[in-house]
């Protein structure tokens, strides 16, 4: 008893430091300004990046993996790199839309969901039509809940919960801000059947990898297993599936994108709807991620932790590689 005391308050005034570092930093990007924000944590990490190698490594790897025939073996490394800044970057996006971001400026910022999609979301809205709105680890995707909600769309967001509790009380308040229910991932089996039978709207990401049990399937050409929450779920509650995602194009300035939406009525009568969806679904994401590969997380084990400690030590292997043909 008496180690484990001074252990929990350690613990408890490094995440007061923490917090307190973090309301520094929404007062300083206030100050600055969007652009210097930005260009500031960029070059931090920038260098943060090229410290961790082990991330670094794996980042490459997968990369590498999944675009090396669509791109130049060169420019691997800087798209890697892009991508884990775009990472960093979300942090800031969080820090600045506390103060900056509102029913009178969302779609200054870039947050309106693009036409004929709004209108046909709202109109299914409206006649109770349920909805899965399918994203993934791409852009700034802690945003996509508040831009929802701004649009009109309320829609039930799967999340998952952050380790650190203050940074995650931040983060939820931005998220809800415009309405939008945040259903905890421990929470979801129980609270999205209710939403969709009541023709509700449900987002979540769905580009997580699966156990054996999954359904097997390809991402952006590497072989994987695909869990069928969405298909199942779309084909149980007649449900139409729009696949989207949000892209930062600048500091402080957004684009939704929707690659595809699948109509309930395209699977009826059909003995794989499950799979058909799954398939669907994944291709949208690819395009969302192809058109911008630096918004896509290249750290996540997107592939599984064994796929991916794989393609690193294949890397290490093979050594540099020479540069793709034009």
């Amino acid at each position: 008893m008496t180690r484990v005391a001074p252990f929990r308050l350690v613990i408890r005034v490094l995440l007061a430091l923490g917090e307190l570092h973090r309301r520094m930093l929404g007062v300083l990007f206030a100050l600055l300004g969007p652009a210097a924000a930005y260009a500031l944590t960029g070059l931090l990490a920038r260098g943060l990046y090229r410290l961790l190698t082990p991330l670094r490594a794996r980042s490459e790897a997968q990369c590498r993996a999944a675009l090396g025939g669509r791109m130049a073996a060169r420019d691997v490394p800087r798209v890697a790199e892009d991508a884990f800044i775009h990472r960093i970057w979300n942090l800031v996006d969080l820090l600045l839309a506390e103060r900056r971001l509102h029913p009178g400026t969302f779609a200054r910022y870039g947050g309106r969901v693009p036409e004929p999609y709004l209108t046909r979301m709202l109109t299914a809205q409206r006649r109770g039509q349920a909805a899965l709105l399918v994203s993934a680890y791409y852009g700034p995707f802690d945003l996509l809940p508040v831009f929802l909600g701004y649009n009109g769309v309320q829609a039930a967001v799967v999340y998952l919960p952050h380790a650190n509790a203050a940074y995650d009380a931040h983060r939820r308040r931005v998220r809800q801000r415009s309405g939008c229910e945040l259903v905890p991932v421990s929470q979801a089996l129980k609270r999205l059947p209710r939403i969709l039978e009541s023709g509700g709207t449900v987002a979540l990401v769905a580009d997580h990898p699966a156990g054996q049990r999954g359904l097997p399937a390809t991402f952006l050409g590497l072989p994987t297993r695909v869990p069928r929450t969405v298909g199942l779920l779309a084909e149980r509650y007649d449900a139409d599936v729009v696949v989207a995602g949000i892209r930062r194009v600048g500091p402080f300035r957004f684009e939704i994108e929707v690659a595809d939406v699948l109509d309930h009525t395209e699977w009826t009568g059909r003995g794989d709807a499950i799979a058909f969806i799954t398939e669907r679904y994944l291709r949208g994401l690819e395009q969302l991620i192809l058109r911008d590969p630096v918004q896509y997380l290249w750290a996540y084990a997107r592939w599984g932790e064994e796929q991916a400690s794989q393609l690193v030590a294949e890397a290490a292997d093979s050594g540099p590689r020479p540069a793709a043909p034009p």
